[in-house]
């Protein structure tokens, strides 16, 4: 399933437009917001049907029950809700990759959080994207791009953000290269009905998406949070588009994961993990009795599970021991995949992106949305070797600085 695009994506003006995206949101609105719990937990049952147009052709389940009541409230806001018959629904689409490889660099970007101008950034620091009669065109070649997830929340421009990516990944196969985006935790809230972290401006953008005008938008809030919900909760076009992303990925000898990857996750299996993740987020049929598919806890569950763990995201140890345990955790992981470092995102670095453990865990969430704390942009390179069975070497390419971490000459960290 791929993007149906109706806009194409703009590049900021200058530079100065980097430092975060502008908010056009009244400022009614924002005391909406203030006074207003946005904390709405919608169970299954009332999920309701999308209506927008830009994540591929319309193809959602129908539930003549849901769709009488979400007709109800949007009498407000005169939008009607589609309604298409299950039979009419595609067949089930393929699970996202586990396994890929790459004969070019390794881009890893973290976090981005609704920006998208430290996005834009991010892509021109790594080579990978320039700005073409005013659209953002792929200049990658066969870099393989991957992004750590939480692409949304905190900041205004999320599906403008998952629209570009899957553009540039498009563009980026015809030259051998991918764009790959995994799903972090900031996903899995917004697909279980959880929308604490969304700004005004991100509910007027599903709005918009969803076919309500912004001028009555703007003025609904009821039906803003509505769309919200007809379009990420389980079943919903965005939700459909988001379970095409991984949760966990590995390329040629490198894992990625949003949060960390422990030896109780690789015995789970990845590609049991990722397919399960997929099917709650397309809101798979079971079993008759046995209903949806509903997501793996190691996967979502707590903090030990893919999404939301931090034991490798530490800048610093409380004490060697504990230091000695999450770096003997992940060496286990990696050594059962294969794998020899493992990239991360989910908690942002004080001091940008920097490695553990040796080199086999890098932390590449550095705050950089201008709705978390608004750091300076970096993103980390991995080259190929030089030579035939050769180590690779690991950039760290920002705004401030660059350095190298060359594994034929790694020190105690």
């Amino acid at each position: 399933m791929a993007f149906a695009s109706r806009l194409p994506v703009q590049a900021p003006a200058s530079h100065k437009q980097f430092g975060g995206c502008a908010r056009s949101v009244s400022p009614s609105l924002r005391q909406q917001r203030s006074n207003r719990s946005l904390h709405t937990h919608v169970s299954r049952r009332h999920s309701l049907l999308s209506g927008s147009t830009i994540f591929g052709s319309a193809l959602l389940q129908s539930q003549s029950t849901v769709a009488q009541a979400a007709t109800a409230v949007y009498h407000q806001v005169n939008v009607s809700l589609p309604s298409i018959d299950e039979a009419d629904s595609p067949e089930r689409p393929e699970d996202p990759p586990t396994y890929v490889t790459a004969s070019g660099r390794i881009v890893a970007i973290g976090d981005l959080h609704g920006d998208m101008g430290k996005t834009i950034r991010s892509l021109q620091i790594a080579r990978l994207a320039e700005q073409r009669n005013g659209q953002i065109v792929w200049t990658g070649g066969d870099t393989v791009v991957v992004q750590l997830g939480d692409v949304l929340d905190r900041g205004d421009t999320e599906i403008g953000i998952l629209r570009l990516l899957r553009q540039l990944d498009q563009q980026a196969r015809l030259e051998g290269g991918a764009v790959y985006m995994l799903n972090g935790n900031h996903e899995s809230l917004n697909v279980c009905g959880d929308f604490r972290y969304v700004t005004p401006g991100a509910f007027i953008e599903a709005a918009e998406e969803f076919g309500i005008p912004r001028a009555v938008a703007m003025r609904n809030w009821d039906g803003c949070i509505q769309a919200r919900a007809a379009l990420f909760l389980p079943g919903g076009r965005v939700a459909r588009e988001l379970a095409r992303n991984p949760t966990v990925l590995v390329v040629n000898d490198t894992a990625f994961a949003h949060g960390g990857l422990l030896p109780t996750h690789v015995n789970y299996g990845l590609e049991r993990m990722n397919a399960e993740v997929a099917a709650w987020m397309r809101r798979d049929k079971l079993d008759a009795e046995e209903g949806y598919a509903t997501p793996p806890f190691l996967a979502m569950g707590d903090g030990n599970s893919v999404m939301w763990n931090r034991q490798l995201s530490r800048e610093s140890y409380t004490n060697p021991i504990d230091r000695f345990h999450a770096c003997n955790m992940v060496s286990q992981a990696l050594a059962r995949i294969g794998a020899k470092r493992l990239v991360v995102g989910h908690t942002p670095q004080m001091r940008g992106v920097n490695c553990e453990c040796d080199g086999k865990v890098w932390r590449v969430d550095v705050g950089m949305s201008s709705g978390v704390l608004n750091a300076p942009t970096a993103v980390l390179e991995i080259s190929p070797p030089v030579e035939e069975g050769g180590e690779v070497l690991c950039r760290i390419l920002g705004e401030e600085l660059m350095c190298t971490f060359d594994e034929d000459s790694m020190f105690d960290l």
